[in-house]
């Protein structure tokens, strides 16, 4: 194709997609609606991202981990990421939520008490999981795209 050709070329099924930053209250509502979420963390110059079951409570987002984990075992107070969306190819939309603040250990008894009581799916790594890590919100961001 020409360069003319490919500067005219505009994606039609693209052209009528807009994109909205949703409030603090959208994200929690999706936060809270979803079960499963990436957590993303420094370690030795390498950003990591796995795959957590997690809960949302009190405006936290906490999942378990192995106490010997990076995460479970590793520096208090480390700066990590959570992240869900959804996405529906066909009709080209999708949202994303993206939660940044400090993960660290849960060690408060009640609060250990009220998330063990709480419904989650089990981890979906080996071994044994017993380690709440919590996320307290420094940044929560989300964006929808799609026809909207």
């Amino acid at each position: 194709m020409a360069t003319e050709d490919a500067q005219a070329f505009v994606w039609e099924t693209a052209a009528t997609h807009q994109s909205e930053d949703l409030t603090e209250a959208q994200c929690w509502t999706l936060l809270a609606g979803t079960g499963t979420g990436r957590v993303a963390y420094q370690d030795n110059g390498r950003v990591l991202v796995f795959p957590v079951n997690y809960v949302v409570h009190d405006q936290g987002v906490y999942f378990r981990t192995a106490r010997d984990g990076v995460l479970g075992g590793g520096p208090e107070h480390q700066n990590a990421s959570f992240q869900i969306d959804h996405h529906d190819s066909g009709r080209m939309e999708g949202w994303s939520v993206l939660l940044s603040g400090r993960a660290e250990p849960v060690t408060d008894a009640d609060l250990l008490t009220e998330l063990w009581g709480r419904r989650m799916d089990e981890p979906w790594g080996g071994g044994q999981r017993d380690v709440f890590i919590g996320i307290e919100p420094g940044l929560l961001t989300g964006r929808r795209v799609g026809r909207l």
